[in-house]
């Protein structure tokens, strides 16, 4: 059987234990943070007998992972920003993904809220 002549760097890095060098742009620096939170918080399945505390625990991640999309996205943009000729206004985006995930997770929380009470 043909053996490779190389490892590829990225799994070097996994056997040897050895660390990327953090990157200097904000943008990069900003989606390794997403990707890491991404793969740091995987989502626990709902069982199919779920509960309050299942839902919860979905909202809990749903934030952090729209928490982690919004630092990236507000990165990408006010790169964009520095190069558009006049820049953007960034307040009506950073309220409307504000807004975004506060509707999304807060849905969750309400039925969990109201699973809680009927279990009550």
């Amino acid at each position: 059987m043909a053996q490779a002549d190389f490892v590829n760097s990225a799994f070097r890095a996994l056997i040897t234990g050895a660390t990327a060098k953090p990157s200097t742009n904000p943008v990069r620096a900003a989606r390794a943070e997403f990707v890491a939170t991404l793969a740091g918080n995987p989502p626990r399945p709902i069982p199919v007998d779920t509960d309050a505390v299942d839902l919860e625990e979905r909202a809990d991640h749903l934030k952090q992972l729209l928490n982690a999309l919004s630092a990236y996205l507000t990165a990408i943009l006010d790169d964009t920003a520095q190069n558009v000729p006049g820049g953007r206004k960034l307040r009506q985006v950073d309220g409307l993904l504000s807004d975004l995930i506060s509707d999304l997770a807060g849905s969750i929380q309400h039925a969990a809220a109201s699973m809680a009470g009927r279990a009550a």
